[in-house]
């Protein structure tokens, strides 16, 4: 300290002290240290943490104490030298080796520190030579504890759980950062599947106060893109770590979204708050690839199972069938026999009905032939006793009269044209109407409708039958065909026969008919 040459002892001017920069810092320097003589705990909210602390020697950033407001109202300089990492073994809060604690933005801590005061430059700054994780975790469950009170209220924890999940989730939403060896895990355990998994990858920051933003975003954008479900994953790290995973806009976000969201943050024992309102919570990567892999596995086992009993129903539908063809070989030589001998029988009776019409029909021309013969001879006889009695009258009669018998043998003239024509129309509608019942008679031919694979079945007596109860009395049933008649007779059902084997013949009306056969004769079907 000098006196300020300026002053004026004459003057009555006392001197005034006048103090260097450097002596007024060391003079700060040491009250401060005079004031906190030992280490003193400081709290406060980390903000300026460089992003590639862990690597660097020495490490500088801010204390922060916001207001009501949020804003920052008090601000005080932190360091972290690299010979006090080394000696009081604070690294691994940097490089995230501590399972509780990584240093971080935004993030409260409480911080052992000397309050140093550099003279030289005069900057006053907290050193660390001590981290107080408990105090970290105790704020960061409290905020935990207030967002999971808040999702419960609002009905969110299990709104995505509810959701149904895709049998078949072969296209993937992935959140992660991009390159990171989650992503390779995740991709690594899909590819080796045999399963055409699709994946459409979205970058976001696993950690520190870009995560909310990011995440939230690459929710947004993949719940466009179609996707089965969507994977949010990371590798493993601290406890503060997961904490960015309990933000509640995040939880939020992920309770609300329309696809099903899988979480593989990368911790074994802790558990976020995305994890709880997630659909399905994974541990790793690995494990989130596993379980989509099992889900698709699970789908294709139950679609081979229902393949397979398929395969067996269908095998043991064709063996039946198969069985049944085998048994019916017998009844079908039966039906042969059958259709050739009433084939014979309505040929018969085609022709006998066949001849008759005819006859019928011959007898019916020639009566009409005889009626119009007839019907000629009365009408010329007629007229030429007519002529006859009309060329004597005009000797007898006036002029007069002659007259009035011309006008008349011209009336009878016309009547008797008019007869001819009326008789000659009426023969022709005889004719077409002759035609027509003989083409009925053509078409109603019994041999017609058996030639074209119709049967007719009778009892023994000729009595058609069209009931299953008149076959049932029959006893013996006539089937006919176009080439001949199959004779069968009615016999009572038996039960199932022993062992399961179908039983043979063939059922009629509710029994089962015995046919009558060569017993040589080949099977239709093999």
């Amino acid at each position: 300290m000098i006196e300020d040459p300026s002053a004026d002892p004459g003057a009555g001017m006392p001197a005034r002290p006048v103090l260097s920069v450097r002596e007024l810092n060391e003079s700060i320097a040491g009250a401060l240290q005079a004031a906190f003589p030992r280490t003193v705990w400081v709290r406060g909210e980390v903000q300026r943490l460089p992003h590639d602390a862990a690597t660097r020697q020495h490490v500088y950033f801010e204390l922060h104490e916001t207001g009501r407001s949020g804003a920052a109202e008090y601000a005080v300089s932190v360091s972290l030298m690299g010979w006090d990492r080394q000696k009081f073994g604070l690294t691994r809060f940097l490089d995230g080796t501590d399972r509780d604690l990584q240093l971080a933005n935004q993030l409260e801590v409480c911080l052992e520190c000397r309050v140093d005061f550099y003279p030289k430059f005069g900057k006053l700054t907290l050193k660390i030579v001590g981290i107080d994780p408990t105090f970290s975790l105790g704020r960061l469950e409290a905020r935990r504890r207030q967002t999971l009170a808040h999702l419960e209220q609002a009905g969110l924890l299990e709104a995505n759980a509810r959701l149904p999940l895709p049998e078949l989730p072969l296209r993937v939403g992935l959140i992660t950062a991009r390159g990171s060896a989650a992503e390779l895990d995740f991709l690594t355990g899909l590819d080796a599947s045999p399963w055409g998994f699709r994946v459409v990858a979205r970058g976001a920051r696993m950690q520190g106060e870009q995560l909310e933003a990011e995440v939230i975003a690459a929710l947004r954008h993949l719940q466009g893109e179609a996707v089965d479900v969507i994977v949010i994953t990371r590798g493993g790290g601290s406890r503060a770590d997961l904490s960015w995973f309990d933000q509640r806009d995040l939880a939020v976000a992920i309770a609300t979204c329309r696809v099903p969201v899988i979480t593989a943050i990368g911790h074994e024992i802790d558990r976020s708050i995305a994890d709880a309102v997630a659909h399905h919570a994974c541990k790793t990567p690995t494990a989130a690839a596993s379980f989509l892999v099992e889900r698709v596995d699970e789908a294709a086992a139950r679609v081979n199972d229902a393949a397979r009993q398929l395969a067996r129903l269908a095998e043991s539908l064709l063996q039946e069938a198969g069985a049944r063809l085998v048994s019916t070989g017998r009844l079908e030589r039966a039906v042969r026999a059958v259709l050739g001998d009433g084939r014979l029988q309505v040929q018969r009776d085609a022709t006998r009905l066949q001849g008759a019409v005819s006859g019928r029909l011959a007898a019916a021309g020639a009566r009409l032939a005889d009626r119009r013969a007839s019907v000629a001879q009365a009408a010329t006889a007629a007229l030429a006793r007519r002529r006859d009695r009309l060329a004597a009258a005009p000797a007898r009669l006036s002029a007069g009269v002659a007259a009035r018998l011309l006008a008349a043998h011209r009336g009878e003239a016309a009547q008797v044209a008019r007869l001819d024509r009326e008789t000659r129309r009426t023969l022709v509608d005889r004719d077409r109407r002759l035609v027509s019942l003989a083409t009925q008679a053509r078409l109603l031919d019994p041999a017609r409708l058996l030639a074209r694979g119709y049967t007719m079945t009778t009892a023994a007596d000729g009595r058609i039958l069209t009931r299953a109860a008149a076959a049932q009395a029959a006893g013996t049933l006539l089937t006919r065909f176009s080439d001949g008649v199959v004779a069968s007779q009615v016999l009572p059902a038996p039960g199932p026969a022993a062992g399961g084997e179908p039983s043979k013949g063939a059922r009629v009306g509710g029994k089962k008919t015995k046919s009558e056969t060569n017993p040589g004769q080949e099977p239709l079907f093999r």
